[in-house]
């Protein structure tokens, strides 16, 4: 039985071969009859139907919040390489020679490195190279190892010999490698008529070059906001694999920085076809990105940047280091900023962050309040206090018995510093005992984080600073704290903490984009709305509205009282604002000496109308010499009553001109005899 099994087992294999024997010589006969018989065919269509590359379709636009176009395309020619297998090195770069006799590449904006230069030695002087390492060591070294050595022998001098126009030539070699195989890579864009002409007359002699249509970003109002508006440029390694991913390819260019990197999905188009085959090149159109409709006002931002410009630059001398000064103008109601300026760099309203002194008091006056410490028109001696271990503390002069709202009006830090220690169980009478320390630090930053002191603000840029808190937990740094010389804030944080106070107590995401809308034909009228922002509260504070209110009364007399710190500067505006002023006491290295200077951080955060908020600003001046030493007080008071000023008086002539505007359509349609009556009526 068994055998007879076995033999019907052998007898279904043999079938099973015979099967396999025939499917295979039905694919060898297929295979050969398509390679030898209908082979020229295929070869002869895919030549007709040629080779189809991606370029990059023009960007999406950005404009003001009044559809002024900050942010535009501008056609250019692009010089392209396409590196193709099979191409040796001292064939590209006999073409780099040839090019550089057309092109030049900026050295400073590439950024050409020794490497590079060494890399470029090693390909130009192979003989040479192959000298600088022996035959021996070659049989012991990796591939890796190999070029690590042969780098470390190249002679310094042979790389530093180099001529302006050899680094030229590398430069352009190096773009060339950069590319990836088969994909055009751009080795210049903007190139001018003349020199496109006379690549165009040589390019049967320089193979894989190319000049296409392309486009560049172009800022309509040059350097003014521009930082965050970011730049383009290649795909950055690290993130490569992401943006494959994506459906992106490695010759793309993408958003880099600030808001081209933060709505990249949205400015990038669909990209045009490029099909080369017998009869030629042949494009199909894409489509350019959607555009971004800002928060920012242009007018307003120019305005600010030449407040900041006209108060600094005539007193750089009074910066201990670097002169910096910083503007945020926003929309309490909204969160739309309205401005964002800084002397010489902008980027630091956002990333660089600085103890804001007095500022904070009003939340400090909320947290006695909320924490039932003090109740309003609670009275405290505001005079010189001696804590161990902790220089002696006062306000700038000693006020005597004050309330609340005096210690806001007039910025005492005793009342503050009184707030903390009540909240830590420590008689100040008695020198006896900071019973919770540890948590009166945290009922502190929770209510201050509440604001968005020392958070994240939420603002729709890749990346932010939320500030650094001290890691000291004494008794005097509590102390500090409560009157902002301790934690370390941004001016943007600064800006919503202000805004949250004057709305009400909704702490809002602040934004720089207010509407996404697809692309239109005419690139002067903006298209149709595709997505549009909408206030974000992060949080409501944790507060009654009756300390919230006596906290706002507070802020009205900084800016209104007989003692106010700002009433010089604002007392005779056309608006009546509310605010708070700070002045910090720091100490940092001066640069030039390397010695540590006392200085101050001058800061003040406002919102007008006081009945009706419209604009919240906040004005950071830090590291300026104290007084005594050649600073000039109240720098950041002054920029900031220009700052509402220029915001007002915008308000107001807009606010005429639509009246006109409105006044000369309603005109059109009156008849002679009705015009007549109404100009003699007028």
């Amino acid at each position: 039985m068994a055998r007879e099994k076995q033999q019907k087992n052998k007898f279904y294999l043999n079938i099973l071969f015979i099967f396999v024997f025939l499917l295979f010589s039905a694919l060898i006969l297929r295979l050969g009859f398509l390679q030898i018989v209908e082979g020229d065919d295929y070869v002869r269509e895919v030549e007709e139907e040629g080779e189809t590359t991606g370029i990059d379709s023009p960007r999406g636009l950005m404009y003001d919040r009044h559809g002024n176009k900050v942010v535009d395309n501008e056609l250019v020619l692009s010089l392209t390489y396409t590196n193709r297998s099979g191409v040796s090195d001292e064939e590209r770069i006999e073409i780099a020679r040839q090019l550089n006799e057309v092109i030049e590449i900026d050295l400073e904006e590439e950024e050409i490195t020794d490497r590079d230069l060494q890399d470029f030695w090693i390909v130009t002087n192979d003989e040479e190279a192959e000298d600088l390492v022996s035959e021996e060591e070659i049989q012991e070294l990796t591939d890796d190892e190999y070029y690590e050595v042969l780098l470390d022998r190249i002679p310094e001098e042979e790389v530093e010999g180099f001529s302006e126009q050899e680094t030229q030539v590398a430069a352009i070699w190096r773009e060339m490698n950069q590319g990836f195989y088969d994909e055009p890579h751009r080795i210049k864009q903007d190139i001018d008529e003349e020199s496109a002409h006379v690549i165009g007359e040589h390019l049967d002699n320089l193979p894989g070059v190319d000049l296409l249509r392309d486009s560049q970003r172009k800022y309509m109002y040059e350097d003014s906001f521009s930082r965050f508006l970011g730049r383009t440029g290649a795909i950055p390694s690290e993130s490569l694999d992401d943006y494959l991913a994506r459906g992106y390819e490695r010759s793309d260019e993408v958003g880099r920085s600030f808001l081209e990197l933060e709505y990249e999905e949205e400015l990038r188009g669909e990209k045009r076809l490029l099909e080369e085959n017998v009869d030629g090149t042949q494009e199909e159109a894409g489509q350019r990105g959607r555009d971004l409709v800002l928060s920012v006002d242009m007018d307003l931002q120019q305005e600010v940047e030449g407040i900041i410009e006209e108060e600094i630059s005539g007193s750089e001398s009074g910066f201990i280091n670097e002169a910096e000064a910083y503007v945020v103008m926003m929309d309490p109601n909204t969160g739309e900023l309205l401005s964002v300026a800084g002397y010489d760099d902008h980027l630091g309203a956002i990333s660089s962050s600085y103890e804001m002194g007095s500022t904070v008091k009003a939340a400090s006056v909320m947290i006695g309040l909320e924490e039932e410490i003090i109740e309003p028109n609670t009275i405290f001696e505001d005079r010189e206090i001696s804590l161990p271990g902790t220089p002696d503390m006062s306000s700038v002069t000693d006020m005597g018995a004050i309330n609340d709202l005096t210690a806001l009006e007039r910025s005492s830090n005793i009342y503050m510093a009184e707030i903390a220690m009540r909240m830590a169980g420590y008689d100040y009478e008695e020198e006896c005992c900071w019973d919770d320390i540890g948590g009166s630090y945290q009922t502190f930053r929770n209510y201050y984080s509440q604001f968005g002191l020392g958070e994240e603000t939420g603002i729709d840029l890749p990346s932010e600073s939320s500030g650094i808190s001290g890691d000291s937990d004494s008794g005097g740094n509590l102390l500090y704290l409560s009157f902002g010389q301790y934690d370390t804030y941004t001016p943007l944080q600064l800006t919503q903490y202000i805004s949250t106070i004057a709305n009400g107590g909704s702490r809002l995401q602040p934004n720089l984009v207010n509407e996404i809308r697809e692309p239109s034909r005419d690139t002067d009228e903006l298209g149709a709305v595709r997505q549009q922002h909408t206030p974000n509260v992060l949080n409501q504070i944790d507060v009654s509205p009756s300390h919230l209110d006596r906290v706002q009364e507070g802020l009205w007399r900084v800016m209104n009282g007989e003692d106010g710190t700002a009433r010089d500067e604002f007392e005779d505006a056309d608006y009546v604002a509310a605010g708070k002023t700070g002045t910090a006491e720091v100490r940092i290295i001066e640069e030039s000496t390397g010695d540590p200077v006392d200085g101050n951080n001058q800061a003040l955060v406002a919102y007008a109308p006081y009945d009706d908020p419209e604009v919240a600003v906040s004005v950071v001046v830090p590291y300026v010499y104290t007084d005594e030493d050649g600073g000039s007080p109240g720098t950041a008071n002054r920029i900031a009553r220009e700052a509402m000023d220029a915001f007002f008086e915008l308000q107001e002539e807009r606010q005429e001109d639509t009246e006109e505007e409105e006044q000369e359509e309603d005109q059109e349609g009156l008849s002679e005899e009705e015009l007549d009556e109404l100009l003699e009526e007028e």
